[in-house]
């Protein structure tokens, strides 16, 4: 059965100037042509529609598509990933908003985005269209279709303020990778439907540039002392048994890998901590499906480094467009002396770069993160972008801005705090 939309928005369009553009360049277009096409342009129904979390799943096919064409890859928004994700991993309402384009023929995705309603930073002020991110997917990139994107947005914009959908008039779009093509759009789609829009930068996370040499980024990347040092840990590593890297990719082999890795994470301080994905059977479902529905699609790497057959460190590995995002990984605590988890991610680092379908790596760690900014010495920008969805909502964009910024300025102050007393009870 095709789950219905919980409320749509729909309007009128016609071929987009980028199309017609293009039809201009064939060889032997002439000039009554273009009176032809102004004369009776074809339209086609433009619809937004609004469905529940759970509605992923039904829509996987046509998600697939809309990713493969997407001007920004991002597998956290891919639908084997999102649809398994957003009933499980969330207590918030979460929606997602996807635009359409039909006509008697077919119809066509154009644009992705899933959401909740909230109220920004500390909870004051009005509530805001707030693109859903979470630990589990650091990277919110909306899914545009490459298709002309800055019209595909302005589309979606101007159908997600129609009163209908009863939704506020500020989006915040977070974790966005701002140099990226989506963020050029939204930029541009803002700027050309004179929206108000403020960029608020955010981590700049450390990322890898696969498309060189594994040994001359080593060289570069790592210090001279910290190589000796980590080839020392393995070597005494060694002396205790076999020491093997794999690499699963498999459905079946995934399948296998991935629970390994659920109980290696259980078994640490995670685990004590109830942080493990296996101590939620909510987070734990999601894992096992997001995890094989993305095998089927040859889009995970589930990277192992074994001590005499046995997994002592594990790193999951997801795949879109060419990028790959070190996801999750897990180490045997006992083994901590030898740094499992550091030389397991020099050894998927020298993957990665040999890998010629991989271009890049996003790390999903957090800033200054001490191993990767010592493994990886590129960076990103993520930030958030704030736009009102209508002409004139300056000053609620401006509040939602301010209010951000509190709400950081005050995390940060307490993430000092708590740095502060963990070095005092050392």
């Amino acid at each position: 059965m095709t789950t219905t939309p919980l409320v749509e928005a729909s309007g009128k369009a016609r071929l987009s100037d980028h199309v017609l553009d293009n039809l201009m360049a064939l060889p032997g277009w002439k000039p009554q042509h273009q009176a032809m096409l102004d004369s009776g342009l074809p339209e086609f129904d433009r619809r937004l529609s609004v469905y529940p979390a759970s509605a992923g799943f039904e829509l996987l096919d046509e998600l697939d598509y809309l990713a493969a064409r997407s001007i920004e890859r991002n597998v956290f928004f891919e639908p084997r990933f999102l649809a398994p994700a957003m009933p499980r991993l969330d207590d918030r309402d979460v929606f997602l908003a996807v635009l359409r384009d039909e006509d008697t023929a077919r119809s066509r995705l154009r644009f992705l985005l899933p959401y909740s309603i909230e109220r920004p930073g500390l909870g004051i002020g009005p509530s805001v269209i707030r693109g859903w991110t979470t630990p589990f997917g650091p990277v919110g990139a909306p899914l545009i279709d490459s298709d002309d994107p800055v019209q595909v947005v302005n589309a979606t914009f101007a159908l997600m303020a129609q009163k209908k959908l009863r939704l506020p008039n500020v989006l915040v779009l977070p974790d966005m990778p701002l140099d990226g093509p989506a963020a050029g759009a939204i930029r541009a789609a803002a700027l050309s439907a004179d929206l108000p829009i403020d960029i608020i930068e955010g981590e700049t996370r450390p990322v890898l540039d696969a498309t060189g040499e594994a040994d001359e980024h080593f060289a570069k990347a790592v210090s001279g002392h910290h190589r000796r040092n980590y080839n020392r840990l393995r070597r005494r590593l060694a002396e205790r048994g076999e020491l093997t890297f794999d690499i699963a990719r498999q459905p079946e082999e995934t399948r296998e890998a991935t629970e390994t890795f659920l109980t290696l994470e259980l078994m640490s301080w995670k685990g004590k901590a109830r942080s493990a994905m296996a101590s939620d059977r909510y987070q734990a479902a999601f894992a096992r499906e997001a995890v094989y529905r993305l095998a089927e699609r040859d889009m995970v790497r589930i990277a192992t480094l074994k001590l005499d057959g046995e997994t002592i460190a594990s790193l999951i590995v997801l795949l879109a467009g060419g990028t790959a995002y070190t996801w999750k990984t897990a180490f045997d605590e006992t083994l901590k002396e030898f740094s499992p988890g550091v030389l397991l991610m020099i050894d998927t680092t020298e993957y990665l770069i040999n890998d010629p379908n991989i271009v890049q790596a996003d790390s999903c760690a957090v800033e200054n993160h001490p191993v990767m900014s010592r493994m990886w010495n590129d960076s990103r920008t993520y930030g958030t972008i704030i736009v009102g969805i209508t002409p004139g909502t300056d000053r609620a964009v401006n509040q939602t801005a301010r209010q951000l910024h509190l709400y950081r300025g005050t995390r940060n102050l307490a993430k000092n705090f708590r740095d502060k007393v963990r070095r005092i009870r050392r």
